[in-house]
């Protein structure tokens, strides 16, 4: 009847996360909409949810890089784009300054090649939820150095 009695559309939390995600170079899944919407019902917010999301991809995506020393190279610009765009966040408010911390530290360590990296990535990878599935696919095209 009257337009200023309609309700506003609200919007979908897995929608918002999706958005998040995208900005940090990632495609939700269909596995990790439903991962997405465990970790909002547990708690934590989009943006939270969406930074998980992301570096358990990442650890999942440089594990699969295997030995090859170039590839995993070709993720740490990838890895400082993510941690600018998580400390936005945290700037923000919309990430809890607790959790910014700790995201950027499992980023930190398993895109960096050292004695820590392997460990870390099993560590977020033993995830029974989060670990089981591919919960994103990247949209940065990471390049092996050297080729032409």
């Amino acid at each position: 009847m009257f337009g200023f009695f309609k309700k506003k559309a609200k919007s979908i939390p897995i929608d918002e996360v999706a958005s998040h995600l995208e900005v940090m170079g990632y495609e939700l899944t269909a596995y990790g909409a439903g991962v997405a919407l465990l970790e909002i019902e547990s708690g934590y917010n989009v943006v939270e949810a969406a930074s998980h999301i992301a570096f358990t991809t990442m650890a999942l995506d440089i594990r699969e890089a295997g030995d090859d020393i170039a590839k995993i190279i070709s993720f740490l610009p990838h890895r400082e784009a993510l941690l600018k765009i998580l400390k936005e966040y945290k700037d923000k408010g919309m990430m809890n300054p607790t959790q910014w911390e700790n995201d950027a530290a499992a980023i930190f360590h398993i895109s960096n090649v050292d004695q820590h990296q392997i460990p870390w990535i099993q560590k977020i990878l033993s995830d029974p939820i989060a670990g089981k599935q591919r919960l994103a696919v990247s949209r940065v095209q990471y390049q092996e150095l050297g080729e032409d």
